[in-house]
């Protein structure tokens, strides 16, 4: 075996270690008080090439487990309210994942994370915050620190990068649960890449949030009660497409052509597809192939046509779902060639 090949071997065995002793963990502290915590994006910046959100969800958790709690992490409101939580006892942890200090307040203490921001606690738990001064220190000597740090620090544009050893943070999480599909873990991994980024606090317009971007309904349905954690909204999110993919098993020509189907109904749902399908029946289309549907879709912003029978939602410029389908084809092919 190759020196590469070698330390991508042991770098996934660190990475399922870590993530069985952390399932244990989490059996163990059920019913424990959980660490409160709030992660505040303000001072973000613009266009940045870190996951700082997720590193610090992760530590987080980390930080918790070696307490045997549970953390019980979410986005803060404001800075400010999320502060004011913290001085009146709400809250234990306010990270501040994106901004270098704070004013000077003789109510709050922080602690540097990493070089990628602050953890702040209230004056009066100041014991916390030196126990978890400690842990970060003891935490950097760890024999998967580096290993478990760099995907938040080197996050790339598979368009763009050469080579790689990893994808994101979540690969072992992401090849889990595209077993599940039976898909390729890099079409997964592609599928999230283009909801979010590999960004856990990524959140739409339309309201759609965490790594999948579920819709807070959806999300709720297949089993996800906390968007922001990494496993639970891929586990819902390959849920949903287990489901979405069950629906077109009689209807595509082959896998290939199913897998875009489905990608198709993530993104448009599988009642504005089930439009474009008709369509495509009505124009004498063989629509076991998502090309020869996809050929229809721009007909579907034509009022004649949103008034025949076999439409039921009406008008829908479908040039996203189009291009979101192409586009996760398209970086699923270049991790191929970046991480084999």
């Amino acid at each position: 075996m190759s020196r590469t090949g070698l330390i991508r071997l042991c770098a996934l065995a660190c990475v399922l270690l870590a993530c069985f002793v952390s399932c244990k963990e989490r059996e163990r502290n059920h019913g424990a008080a959980p660490v409160e915590c709030e992660i505040s994006l303000e001072g973000r910046e613009s266009g940045s090439a870190t996951l700082l959100c997720g590193y610090n969800h992760m530590l987080l958790r980390r930080f918790a487990e070696s307490h045997k709690r549970p953390a019980a992490i979410s986005l803060a409101r404001s800075r400010e309210a999320a502060l004011d939580s913290l001085r009146n006892g709400n809250l234990d942890i306010v990270v501040l994942p994106y901004i270098d200090s704070l004013p000077p307040d003789s109510t709050l203490v922080t602690i540097g994370t990493d070089s990628c921001g602050l953890w702040v606690f209230s004056a009066e738990a100041s014991d916390a915050a030196s126990d978890a001064a400690s842990w970060f220190k003891k935490y950097r000597k760890a024999p998967d620190y580096a290993i478990v740090r760099q995907p938040y620090f080197d996050l790339y544009n598979p368009l763009k990068r050469v080579s790689a050893d990893f994808i994101s943070p979540y690969d072992s999480l992401i090849r889990a649960y595209a077993d599940t599909l039976g898909w390729d873990w890099k079409l997964l991994a592609a599928l999230i890449y283009q909801e979010s980024k590999f960004r856990i606090e990524a959140r739409s317009q339309a309201g759609a949030a965490g790594l999948m971007q579920l819709l807070p309904d959806t999300a709720r349905h297949f089993g996800c009660t906390d968007i922001l954690d990494p496993e639970s909204s891929i586990a819902a999110g390959a849920k949903m497409l287990l489901a979405l993919r069950e629906r077109y098993k009689g209807l595509a020509a082959n896998e290939e052509e199913l897998t875009k189907f489905t990608l198709a109904a993530y993104n448009a749902g599988s009642g504005r597809l089930k439009d474009c399908i008709n369509h495509a029946r009505h124009m004498h289309k063989d629509v076991a192939y998502w090309e020869n549907v996809a050929s229809v879709i721009p007909q579907m912003q034509d009022d004649s046509v949103a008034a025949l029978g076999h439409i039921k939602h009406g008008r829908f410029n479908g040039r996203e779902t189009v291009g979101f389908v192409r586009q996760i084809f398209t970086y699923s092919k270049r991790y191929h060639h970046i991480c084999p």
